[in-house]
């Protein structure tokens, strides 16, 4: 299946300001992974973002990230939320494969549980009862990423590029000069 890959007004600004070597190995990356295979996770290049409202994902091109949405993915959307309340919720995040582990076991081997959180996140309980959690980072792009996406400014850029997306005001790719 081949992707129409549609650029926010706000991102073809910034791809027209990116120098013209950068520009086209921008232009190159997205033809290569948006085209066919947008949602295909690679370590490197391709990844999906924990934080953001609805699927997001985040090409990276050499210094160049490039944020992008999947719409009509086999013929449905892209965007799940989940049914029922928080019991119902908890209950599918616990058999989703979350760990869970005592404050006190966490206190004695810290180093430990951050070598297991770069593989996924782990709730960190108190008496039982979800207290915190523990975020680990397998590099220092996955840092960079976890604060890409708490940040404020980021996610209302997000919001802005899809409304006017929504709105009718996106280029082709093909079109961006």
């Amino acid at each position: 299946m081949r992707y129409a890959v549609v650029l926010a007004a706000e991102a073809v600004d910034d791809f027209r300001r990116l120098r013209a070597a950068i520009r086209s190995s921008v232009r190159d990356a997205i033809e290569t992974h948006l085209r066919h295979q947008p949602t295909k996770l690679s370590r490197s290049r391709i990844k999906r973002l924990r934080g953001v409202e609805r699927p997001q994902y985040r090409l990276r091109v050499d210094d160049v990230r490039v944020f992008y949405n999947v719409n009509g993915f086999d013929g449905r959307s892209s965007c799940h939320s989940p049914q029922g309340g928080g019991r119902q919720v908890a209950k599918s995040v616990r058999k989703s494969g979350v760990r869970e582990a005592a404050l006190s076991a966490v206190k004695d081997d810290l180093s430990r549980y951050l070598r297991e959180a770069e593989k996924g996140d782990i709730v960190i309980t108190r008496h039982g009862k979800p207290a915190g959690v523990l975020i680990g980072f397998a590099s220092e792009d996955d840092w960079f990423d976890y604060r890409l996406e708490n940040d404020p400014r980021f996610l209302q850029r997000i919001r802005q590029a899809r409304s006017s997306l929504r709105s009718g005001r996106g280029t082709r790719l093909e079109d961006v000069d």
